[in-house]
Order: C-alpha cells, then structure tokens, then sequence
C-alpha cells in the first residue's frame, strides 16, 4: 500500500510539473495572438480579421504543436519496443491508444509482450498449467494479488523467499516449486527484473500462462528496458514454465476466466477506445460546431 501511495504522490507531482509547464508556452503565446491583435482592434476600429487570424494561427500552433508532439513521442516509443520484441518473432500493434503489444510464438509457445500506461510491461508465456499462483515483494504486495486467490500468503522457512509474499490455489503444488532450486532462482531472478526503475515487480501463474508484471515507476521520469534485458526476462519465464510443468501435476485446478482471457488477448483495447470515443469525440464535435458558428456570425 505504501508503494502505491508513492507512486499515486509521484504522479502527481509529475502531471503538477507539466501543468505549471504548459502555460509558459501558451500564455505567451495568447499574449501575442490573441490580446494583442485583441487591443489593436478595440482602439484602432481595425477589421475583425485582425483578431480572426492571429486566434486561428494561436490555436494551429497549440494544438498542432501538442499533437506534432503526441505523434513523435508515440513514434519514438514504438521504435524503442520494436527494438525489444521484434527480434523475437513478434508481430506488434497498438494497445489502449498509446501502449503496444506483440504476440507471437517462441519455443512453440505463445508469448505476449504489451507496454502501456503506468508504465506497466506485461510478458505472458503460455503453459499447459491450470492452476494459480501469485508472487510479489511483501512491501509491495498488490490488492490484486491478494484478491486473486481470497487467501493468506504461504508460510515459507526458506530465508531466500523471506522477502515475498506468495498466493498459491495448491499449496502443495506451489511449495514443490519452491523446492525446485532452479526455479527458486528464476523467480528470483524475475522479481529482480528492472529494478533500477520498477517499483512493484509481480510473477503470476495463471490458467494457461506464467504473467510478470513489471509495474510503475519508482524514479520521476526516467525509466527504460535494454534488448538483453528483456531477453533475459524470456528466457527466465520460458525456463521457469519448463521446470514447472517437469513437476507432478496440480490437484487444484481453475480454469480462465473470462475477463482474464480479454486482458490477456488485448479485448481491453476495443472498449478502451470507445470510452475514448465518447468522453473526447463527442464535447470535440460540440466545441467545433460552436466554433464554426461563432466563425460565421463574425464574418457576418
């Protein structure tokens, strides 16, 4: 809870930071384009194109400018994640507006990669597995996790595990795992990806695939993912699934749920972009029909 704490304050000096950032842009800007011309054509009886022009070149540069940007930061980024997953065979494509995800089959198994919002990286490798599982640091410990199996953490006298809080739906199963010193080290090692920037790293069996989840930033600003690193982190899920299934069979079994099957294959992206649609399209098309009237009226 603390850590999400921190990362809910750090979002919030963030979006404070670009807040107090835009204006320095846009006040000197409307100075310029819109009192200006504002105050020229009050005392000077001038023509109302003399307000009409500067408005329209003060509303290309602010939001063109903005939306010139959104489409280089989305570039770069899209280049930057091409740069991690492709050279695995994944084919990419866009995910929640600004996020991406990539599938595509390694080792003949199916594997997501998907980056967005928080930033969260999202790496799923599927396995015959039915059963659940949920590993996290105990200082960040998720209500997710805790929610996902509605029981208490395992009780472990391995002093390498002291550290992290693990939910499992067959105890049994999941303390054989933990036996297994190969794959002790892997989720380990997988709990350790990223962290010179991911505040709440998190390991997931679920029905049908072995999920980490890298979450949020724990620096301001700076946060990045090398193409070794993220090649590690693969090979460390692809071995942790091998060691896995090497074991006897769980005896407590779930199967997928629906809404996880959505997240998993990207179903999310659709209603996403509906929510979008309404909230931005819909009072857009209202500014600009009130725009193009108050446009009509002036050159009356």
């Amino acid at each position: 809870m603390l850590k999400l704490l921190q990362a809910q304050s750090k979002d919030y000096v963030r979006g404070l930071i670009v807040s107090l950032f835009a204006p320095v842009i846009a006040v000197p800007l409307a100075c310029v384009l819109i009192f200006v011309p504002l105050w020229y054509y009050t005392n000077h009886n001038s023509s109302i194109w003399v307000m009409i022009i500067p408005a329209i070149l003060f509303l290309f540069i602010l939001f063109g400018g903005g939306l010139g940007v959104l489409v280089w930061t989305f570039y770069r980024r899209k280049r930057w994640l091409d740069s991690l997953f492709t050279p695995w065979g994944l084919t990419g494509s866009r995910y929640m507006i600004s996020g991406r995800q990539y599938q595509g089959s390694v080792q003949g198994r199916e594997i997501i990669a998907r980056f967005y919002r928080g930033p969260t990286l999202d790496l799923y490798v599927s396995t015959p597995l039915q059963t659940r599982m949920g590993i996290a640091e105990k200082s960040g410990t998720s209500l997710a996790v805790a929610g996902m199996l509605g029981r208490e953490p395992l009780a472990l006298d391995d002093p390498d595990l002291g550290e992290l809080s693990i939910f499992a739906l067959d105890e049994e199963w999941a303390r054989l795992l933990l036996s297994n010193p190969e794959a002790r080290m892997l989720i380990q090692r997988l709990l350790r990806a990223g962290e010179s920037w991911v505040l709440m790293p998190q390991l997931f069996l679920q029905p049908g695939a072995f999920h980490l989840r890298l979450y949020r930033n724990k620096n301001f600003f700076r946060y990045g993912i090398e193409p070794e690193e993220a090649q590690v982190w693969l090979d460390d899920l692809l071995a942790l699934a091998h060691s896995a299934e090497g074991l006897p069979a769980p005896q407590v079994t779930a199967e997928e749920s629906g809404a996880e099957r959505m997240v998993r294959s990207g179903g999310t992206f659709s209603i996403t972009l509906i929510v979008v649609a309404l909230l931005v399209g819909v009072p857009t098309c209202v500014l600009a029909v009130a725009a193009a009237v108050f446009f009509v009226l002036a050159i009356r």
